[in-house]
């Protein structure tokens, strides 16, 4: 059975096709890590230790799927697979760092504001 949505997805607003794309708890850490070499996905578990392995397949499967990330997969004796940033995954780049760099310059406040 295919989950339907209640609310119609709003096409008419760049930040609702944004949200709606790069929902997920791990998307932009995993289109960083990416960009920084890391390919495998045993790489990116290992860089994002606290995520489930199922939920990372999923959410790289999405970015493959939205064309933000690509999946090279090697025909070799044992299977490897290898992901890549596309050209509209690596235009998001200096979005995910201008965040970054938002939050160490707001760290001390963040910090309060996050629940004990």
């Amino acid at each position: 059975m295919k989950y339907e949505k209640k609310i119609p997805l709003r096409k008419d607003c760049g930040l609702h096709l944004f949200k709606e794309l790069l929902n997920g708890k791990w998307k932009l850490m995993l289109i960083y890590y990416i960009s920084t070499g890391l390919k495998r996905p045993g790489e990116l578990q290992r860089k994002i230790g606290t995520a489930d392995r199922r939920v990372l397949a999923n959410q790289l499967n999405e970015l493959v799927l939205h064309s933000f990330v690509s999946k090279v997969i090697f025909d070799t004796k044992v299977p490897k697979v290898e992901y890549e940033l596309t050209d509209l995954g690596k235009s998001l780049l200096p979005i995910i760092l201008n965040l970054e760099a938002w939050g160490e310059n707001n760290r001390a406040v963040l910090e309060k504001a996050l629940p004990v």
